[in-house]
């Protein structure tokens, strides 16, 4: 899919960085890539690397067809006001968790205003993106963020939650991995070889779980009384599943007492 918009990002930092190598892994030219950081040494980087930077929002407004704000969230509003005055009629993606529709709205009411929420893996191009709203679907913000992975429309209030199962659990599976790697090298497997296989096995499982369901992927690996059967009922003697389960609830449960208070 080819990208002839002019994409204006705000903000340098780990993803924003992500988003601009994502799309010019995906063939955007880095000439319609552009950047504004409030950091020096930001904009440097993204210099380097070959997109085209700008040290203030108003010329990056101008330049852009569609901005994306990945800034902090409490950095959106001083964003907003220095974009306000020049983003009429322009379509206008914010990642910031927790900011609503209706507050950037409020914010930039000239402009065309989404929300995305994305993972850190648009930097590879496999990204999960949750667009909203979902009753005002875009062509062109779906386009874009299909150049970045997978991409659905959402409710609103469908993005908060993914926000932490999307977008926050990234890290939780990269500790797991971390687990079955540990456990390799104490095996006796060469790190390079332990790593790249487990690697591919995170990988394939996701692609089945495309077309498949747990059980069925599970029934296909077991054997009676074979070395997974033993793998796995380990892990429901040692409570793993039961222990991770309430570990991603309690987690859940904190982080909707911080909706809440938002909307307060």
């Amino acid at each position: 899919m080819s990208l002839k918009l002019r994409i204006g990002i705000v903000g340098f930092g780990r993803m924003g960085r992500a988003i601009a190598i994502g799309l010019a892994r995906a063939s955007v030219d880095r000439e319609f890539i552009a950047v504004n950081d409030k950091l020096p040494e930001a904009i440097d980087e993204a210099r380097s690397r070959g997109f085209k930077t700008f040290t203030n929002l108003e010329d990056l407004a101008l330049y852009s067809d569609i901005i994306v704000i990945a800034v902090k969230p409490r950095d959106v509003e001083d964003v907003a006001k220095n974009l306000r005055e020049f983003v009429k009629g322009k379509k206008v993606v914010s990642i910031a968790a927790l900011i609503k529709l209706n507050t950037l709205r409020e914010l930039l009411p000239d402009a065309d205003i989404y929300r995305a929420m994305p993972n850190i893996a648009v930097e590879v191009n496999k990204g999960f993106i949750a667009l909203a709203p979902d009753d005002r679907k875009d062509t062109e913000v779906e386009n874009l963020f299909k150049l970045l992975g997978e991409v659905e429309w959402v409710g609103e209030e469908l993005l908060d939650i993914l926000t932490f199962y999307s977008a926050s659990t990234p890290a939780i599976v990269a500790e797991l991995y971390d687990v079955f790697l540990l456990s390799a090298l104490k095996a006796g497997l060469p790190y390079n070889i332990a790593k790249k296989a487990i690697a591919y096995v995170f990988q394939g499982v996701a692609n089945l779980l495309q077309i498949k369901d747990v059980s069925t992927i599970r029934d296909s690996v077991i054997t009676p009384k074979g070395v997974t059967i033993k793998a796995i009922e380990k892990l429901y003697t040692y409570g793993v599943k039961q222990v991770l389960l309430k570990a991603l609830n309690d987690a859940f449960d904190e982080y909707s007492q911080l909706l809440e208070e938002t909307k307060q």
